[in-house]
């Protein structure tokens, strides 16, 4: 007999770390992660705004090429085509069409960032070096 009130007590002690369990997992879901960014959506399916990743200008999403640097490359008269080769297919077609479109829409801003860099870049700023 005293086997089946130990497995009573073991099915009731399972059942509290159960609850205990689940409660934990709830409140886990419910904390934001410190290493978690902000993540904006823009009518662009494509095109994301992250906080804290290059200033929060608009960036491709999961990848961190940002529209400014496509654009930048288009004005050099680089294809479509040849950026998704340059990117070694890290960006598809769909993806940079969708920054170019975001770029039509809204080319003030864009090219507003392109003219801060030109400045930086006249006043001597060099980019970072990847390693």
């Amino acid at each position: 007999m005293e086997t089946k009130n130990e497995m009573q007590e073991v099915v009731r002690e399972l059942k509290e770390l159960r609850e205990q369990v689940y409660t934990l997992e709830s409140e886990l879901k419910q904390t934001p992660n410190k290493n978690q960014r902000s993540e904006f959506l823009t009518e662009h399916p494509h095109i994301i705004r992250l906080q804290g990743v290059h200033g929060g200008r608009p960036i491709v999403r999961e990848t961190g090429v940002s529209v400014q640097t496509i654009i930048a490359l288009f004005k050099q008269n680089l294809s479509p085509e040849q950026i998704a080769e340059d990117y070694e297919q890290q960006l598809s077609l769909a993806q940079i069409y969708d920054a170019l479109s975001y770029y039509y829409d809204h080319s003030g801003e864009i090219d507003q960032y392109l003219e801060e860099n030109r400045v930086a870049l006249e006043r001597g700023w060099q980019p970072p070096v990847s390693s």
